[in-house]
């Protein structure tokens, strides 16, 4: 193979939005798609996000897809942009830095007061993760006194969000016209600008409060915010969003005498409807990868720098919140085999939710999780009379119960029979046609090569001893960037120990591409 040669094609740019707020417009959502430009409306503007405020600028800033990701750049436009609150300089003639934008970064067109906004003020939300089919609603705060906010309530901010809890969160008038925003005893809590807030805090204009799935923007005499819609019964190809941003920058563990490096540099996103498999020779860090994912990862003595993003939110910043979007499912039931289907997730729903839902919404959760998963023809079924595969899909409807995104499974096919395995792959395949993501680990790859839709490659690099990326794409691209026919041979190119050790050349040629 010719090593100056790059056998891969990037990912193409994934769909975002942008949720752009101007004084007396309708919310608008534009998709992202690529780079383009945005500015004000003015007669012949080439601009492809037009705004109507005078204080934005013909030519204010552009939005560049680079290195998998988003980013943005001030054209030094006359009022500027303000990123997170803090306003971009000048780097050179053709404008600021190009900063990388996360889910939920806040983009201003402002005076530099920004606690009052200029009448014509412009702000514009990022975000790879709102639901296309989501409505947003309006909520005056004029003359209110005190306004709650919960699911299903009668008066107030009434949240069609399950995992917000009946009674989440208030909002309370303050002297000088503020307002504060009171988490009640929530369950799954309440940030603002993607940081869980501990009982209360005062708010200034256009923080971002998030409450489960549900985003409430302020607005110092509104509050705007989005209707969460069911998920559906199966997501189409353009319903794909990102749900988990992975940027794991180190993985370290204490040695008898220095800290010792397991990971570094880990960057990729996963999205809905994804199922991946996670590849990698001994010693390249799989285990710790899992575990850095689900947040569990200082249990295992290790800790790690870098963040795990879901809608903007950091998990190791915000574990009580998110510690629910991913887990583990075990290689082992841990269902009781004389219990039914229905029962087993019952119990589970019953136990979890007690409290705060009546049973008829867990009945109707219940309902709408064996819907999604296909699980009616089971349900009365004895967990010891299911397939392997018909066990993983109840264990999955266990953690969609309480709202999970993401599902890892390390070996679940370890000492099946061909067929079996097969078998367990497709049924894992259909639980995420509902926009679910679930990541495996098989020692058995080629099996169901044809099913995975992503494929991430850990290597340990013989030079610093660390695992690093060595890939993270589609299956046919993974075919022609390690030179192989089969998946099972990958790990026979990167590992040391009785394979052709070329780990570090995959890395190096990875990152290459990455930086285009």
């Amino acid at each position: 193979m010719d090593n100056k040669t790059v056998y891969y094609k990037p990912l193409p740019p994934k769909p975002a939005t942008l949720l752009i707020l101007e004084p007396n417009d309708a919310v608008r959502v534009v998709t992202l798609d690529g780079d383009m430009k945005m500015g004000r409306d003015v007669t012949g503007s080439m601009c492809d996000i037009k705004l109507r405020s005078c204080i934005a600028s013909r030519d204010h800033g552009d939005f560049i897809f680079a290195d998998g990701g988003y980013h943005y750049r001030d054209n030094n436009s006359l009022n500027g942009t303000y990123y997170n609150g803090v306003k971009l300089a000048q780097l050179n003639e053709r404008g600021s830095k190009a900063v990388r934008l996360q889910d939920g970064d806040v983009l201003r067109i402002d005076r530099r007061n920004l606690n009052e906004p200029h009448p014509e003020a412009v702000v514009a939300i990022f975000s790879t993760s709102f639901n296309a089919d989501d409505k947003w609603n309006r909520y005056s705060l004029k003359g209110q006194s005190f306004v709650p906010i919960g699911r299903n309530i009668n008066s107030g901010i009434s949240l069609t969000d399950f995992m917000a809890s009946r009674n989440h969160a208030s909002l309370i008038p303050m002297p000088e016209g503020r307002w504060k925003i009171v988490d009640n005893g929530s369950t799954n809590g309440v940030a603002v600008n993607k940081i869980a807030i501990s009982g209360e805090r005062l708010l200034d204009p256009f923080d971002v409060i998030r409450i489960a799935n549900t985003t409430l923007i302020f607005l110092e005499d509104e509050i705007i915010f989005n209707a969460v819609q069911p998920k559906p019964q199966k997501m189409t190809p353009d319903r794909r969003q990102v749900i988990m941003n992975v940027n794991i920058q180190r993985a370290t563990t204490a040695g008898i005498f220095r800290k010792r490096d397991l990971l570094r540099d880990i960057r990729l996103d996963v999205e809905s409807g994804d199922f991946i498999l996670i590849l990698g020779g001994s010693g390249a860090g799989k285990t710790t990868f899992i575990n850095a994912l689900r947040g569990r990862i200082s249990q295992s003595g290790v800790h790690a720098t870098g963040q795990v993003l879901f809608g903007g939110m950091d998990l190791y910043k915000n574990f009580k919140m998110l510690k629910n979007k991913v887990g583990l499912v075990p290689q082992f039931p841990t269902t009781r085999d004389e219990d039914t289907v229905y029962h087993t997730v019952h119990d589970m729903a019953t136990s979890m939710l007690a409290g705060d839902y009546t049973q008829q919404e867990i009945e109707m959760r219940i309902r709408d999780v064996f819907n999604r998963l296909m699980l009616n023809s089971l349900r009365d079924r004895f967990i010891k009379n299911l397939s392997g595969g018909q066990k993983k899909r109840a264990e999955v409807a266990l953690g969609s119960v309480l709202d999970q995104e993401v599902f890892i499974l390390d070996e679940p096919d370890s000492g099946m029979d061909f067929a079996t395995r097969v078998e367990l792959m497709k049924t894992l395949k259909s639980c995420t046609e509902t926009g679910e993501a679930i990541a495996v680990i098989s020692h058995a790859p080629d099996d169901a090569a044809d099913l995975y839709t992503k494929v991430i490659v850990l290597a340990k690099s013989q030079s610093d001893e660390v695992g690093h990326l060595a890939y993270y794409g589609d299956v046919a691209n993974a075919y022609s960037f390690f030179g192989v026919n089969k998946l099972s041979e990958i790990v026979m190119e990167i590992s040391y120990e009785g394979g052709k050790g070329r780990a570090d050349e995959f890395i190096r040629k990875f990152e290459m591409t990455r930086r285009g």
